[in-house]
């Protein structure tokens, strides 16, 4: 411990001189220092007493012979009044100068995170693109571990967080981040571990474990779930072999086909009394992923009664199946009502570690019981048979702060590194407390030759060796268990993505998790009867795509991921289509009611379609399609307003991808500078003989290409590249001297050779960047003017979750990423 101390007493001239000050101004308010001059006198005196004690403690014993000397007395008790109160002081500075570098340390490690996270979701993407055989050639990646393009601005949400019939919702309607998962807004929200005062509403032990586990009291199991991340929970496993043990015989159900290596350990929570639980969240404490294999609820406290399967390896639904992370582990499933949890983790991961212990113990499995244990178990006076002498001897080679700092002198000596590193190490654990027991130094970097160095150490030799133990560390820094509700609809919109603004088409694919529910054997008004179990989707997740800065509910264009071959659980909510429909209409002539609702996309065959009321699939009798696809009408006397109408089909061509064109209202501006002049101008090239526009010149999709259906791919018409025609992509005037566009648009790209062409008087659009030929008059390239028309779109993507039930209020859709990709006139090779 001598270099914490080391380190401690540097803090501590500046320590007795702020508490100096302290005492000396309470001995002016009270008179014993009655003016200015003698306190500034007592100061000085003080300060040059604390300068020679070169930052050590003030205190001077003063003997006391024959009759007692309050003087001296009340010296002493002064100084060491001084002495406690700075070393109180500079322990709290300590303190918080510690918590501001661990809060620091976190802050640091999140950012180090953020930006893994992204440089992932970049690397999805480039994956993405790579793929490039359908010529989508851009396009982003969205994960919600650190999302990017999430809208913040509230501002903008006030126009964008709108239904799809353009009801404006309130902020509260935000779908929620939780768990790295997008998901509904919660309604409500119960802690089922602690009251909302920090009152403790459940209680948590170990019922089995492999291995013999070394346990330090101030990390105990109930830390698990005090709701404080800055405690935790664990536990190390210290074997001599790595660990594989048959377990089937209490837990071979939740193991069935799975890897029954490492350290397991079941924990179970009794909650207060029954409760409802629909939300899990486990933050491990460990160095390696730690496994959540499997969590059941009981529904009675002897275990009676129902047991829910909440989580398991083989679950049916995969979104309730085992993780394994070192970060916070979120499971999420419908509400159930139980009285206890059991959770089996396990940790199959493991280090060699090598110690410094007493020989004497070194075989004795009781020690490696008192890894981290109580400091009571540890001796700290002599035994009866010893010497003062002998028991200092002990006390030197067993003690933190003169073994530590031999230790290093030793290893210095004997050249080894690693043992160096080690102790250097082991000193920093006690820097930050987290060791406690002072009977065994832990030397991870020790090398196996560690043995032969300490049997050739005279001082450590009599009383030391080296022992090799496989240890399994494992904990939890916080559960959680929570009964949440959430809002049947929530919202999400993204900021302007940064996809190209020449993009013609664009496609999504998700990542999603939903909820189904089983409906027996129903009976429908006409006698419609099926005699096998259905199931149906109860949550659902519509996507929308617009190109406007300030759109309308027509301007939001759906659009289905392409990993979905059918729409399913899609709430009918009103007509969005208009125009005449005669097949619709002849209903009403006949003097039956018609409840008409639209799809979001033309069904591709009434064959596909499955109405669904409240889950409950319905007789095609009771409804009927329009020609089109486009419209769907209930006939009233099968209508319930009461009830929630959901349909399942296949869509039409088209429900894939969002065209974007002028048939979309995409209006190409002219660049106009300051002065009203067309064109953007620049004094002459850069090195590289280019230019840099400030935005990508638009093209004109419809007139200059042609979409060739075979190759997938575009063809320029080239008689349209110049100002001779009203469709051209742009013009560039070099000493007002107008170049030849020689850009392969249908690649971009451009052939280096043709940049000869016209006397060299060329040019190339690459993007936003001009590229020029080299005339062979020899003129200089300046003086440019370009004159391009651009489109300032804002591309943003729209979710609207959703819940198609009244009774399961905890349940959630959830979207855990998403790709858009984009097909450009713009098509990188």
């Amino acid at each position: 411990m001598s270099k914490f101390l080391d380190d401690f007493l540097v803090t501590m001239p500046t320590t007795q001189r702020q508490k100096l000050l302290e005492l000396l101004q309470i001995k002016q308010q009270d008179g014993t220092i009655k003016s200015s001059l003698e306190f500034q006198a007592e100061l000085e005196n003080m300060l040059r007493e604390i300068e020679s004690r070169e930052g050590g403690p003030t205190f001077k014993a003063r003997k006391q012979e024959h009759q007692a000397n309050s003087i001296n007395h009340n010296k002493n008790m002064n100084e060491l009044l001084f002495d406690l109160t700075t070393l109180f002081e500079a322990s709290a500075s300590i303190d918080r100068l510690l918590a501001d570098n661990k809060q620091l340390s976190r802050s640091l490690l999140g950012s180090i995170k953020k930006s893994i996270y992204s440089l992932k979701s970049k690397l999805e993407r480039y994956k993405l693109l790579m793929k490039n055989t359908d010529s989508f050639i851009d396009g982003v990646h969205e994960q919600f571990s650190y999302p990017e393009y999430t809208e913040t601005d509230e501002k903008a949400l006030q126009t964008l967080r709108k239904d799809r019939f353009d009801k404006y919702l309130d902020n509260t309607y935000d779908a929620e981040n939780i768990g790295d998962a997008l998901q509904l807004s919660g309604i409500e929200t119960t802690d089922q571990l602690k009251t909302s005062y920090g009152r403790k509403l459940a209680d948590i032990k170990v019922l089995n474990r492999t291995g013999t586990p070394s346990e330090n009291p101030q990390h105990s199991i109930d830390k698990a779930i005090d709701g404080s991340l800055s405690t935790y929970w664990a536990e190390s496993i210290l074997v001599d072999q790595p660990i594989t043990q048959n377990v089937n015989e209490l837990w071979g159900s939740s193991y069935n086909g799975v890897s029954k290596d490492g350290a397991i350990c079941e924990l179970e929570i009794a909650l207060n009394g029954i409760t409802t639980v629909s939300d899990i969240q486990f933050d491990p404490f460990c160095s390696y992923p730690l496994e959540i294999v499997s969590i059941y609820g009981y529904e009675t406290e002897d275990k009676g009664g129902k047991v829910y399967e909440l989580i398991s390896p083989n679950h049916d639904n995969i979104y309730q199946r085992s993780k394994k992370s070192v970060n916070q582990m979120t499971f999420q499933f419908p509400s159930v009502e139980v009285s206890k949890l059991r959770i089996l983790i396990r940790q199959e991961n493991y280090l060699k570690e090598n110690y410094l212990v007493n020989a004497d113990e070194a075989n004795n499995e009781e020690l490696w019981r008192k890894l981290s244990s109580d400091p009571e178990l540890i001796d700290d006076y002599k035994n009866a048979n010893e010497t003062i002498a002998e028991f200092d001897k002990k006390n030197e080679i067993t003690g933190w702060s003169v073994y530590l700092k031999k230790l290093q002198e030793w290893a210095v000596q004997v050249n080894d590194v690693s043992v160096l590193k080690a102790a250097t190490t082991a000193m920093e654990s006690v820097k930050t407390g987290d060791y406690q027991n002072a009977m065994l130094l832990k030397l991870q970097a020790m090398t196996k030759d560690a043995q032969v160095n300490i049997n050739n150490n005279p001082s450590v030799q009599p009383s030391w060796q080296a022992v090799n133990k496989t240890s399994y560390l494992y904990g939890a820094y916080n559960i959680s268990v929570f009964g949440r509700k959430y809002r049947n609809q929530s919202i999400y919109v993204t900021s302007p993505l940064p996809l190209s603004s020449n993009a013609t088409r664009i496609s999504l694919e998700t990542v999603e998790k939903h909820h189904d529910i089983e409906i027996g054997p129903e009976t429908t008004q006409l006698s419609h009867r099926s005699d096998s179990y259905d199931k149906a989707r109860i949550t659902d997740i519509e996507y929308y795509i617009t190109h406007k800065k300030n759109p309308t509910s027509s301007d939001w264009q759906p659009i289905l991921p392409v990993d979905k071959e059918y729409v399913k659980g899609e709430l009918l909510l009103g007509d969005l289509v208009q125009g005449s429909y005669p097949e619709l209409d002849e209903y009403q002539l006949k003097g039956e009611s018609l409840i008409v609702y639209s799809f979001r996309f033309p069904v591709t065959s009434d064959q596909t379609v499955v109405l669904r009321r409240n889950g409950v699939a319905m007789s095609s009798k009771t409804y009927v399609i329009s020609n089109d696809g486009k419209k769907i009408g209930i006939l009233g006397k099968f209508y319930s307003a009461s009830s929630i109408y959901t349909v399942d089909y296949k869509p039409a061509d088209g429900a894939w991808i969002v065209n974007l064109n002028e048939l979309s209202g995409i209006s190409p501006t002219q660049y106009i500078n300051n002065n009203g002049e067309t064109g953007e101008s620049f004094a002459f090239a850069d090195i590289n003989n280019s230019i840099t526009l400030k935005h990508k010149p638009y093209l004109f999709r419809k007139d200059l290409f042609n979409y060739n259906e075979e190759d997938n791919a575009y063809t320029q018409d080239e008689n349209k590249l110049s100002s001779m025609s009203p469709e051209f992509p742009i013009i560039v005037r070099v000493n007002g001297v107008e170049f030849k566009n020689i850009t392969n648009y249908s690649s971009n790209s451009y052939d280096i050779e043709r940049l000869t062409e016209n006397d060299g008087k060329t040019f190339a659009q690459i993007g936003n960047t001009i590229v020029f030929g080299s005339p062979i008059d020899g003129r200089k390239i300046e003086n440019i003017n370009v004159d391009y028309y651009y489109v300032a779109t804002d591309i943003r993507m729209k979710a609207i979750l959703r819940r198609n039930s009244v009774e399961d209020e905890s349940v959630t859709p959830a979207l855990y990423s998403y790709h858009i990709r984009c097909q450009s006139y713009d098509q990188e090779v």
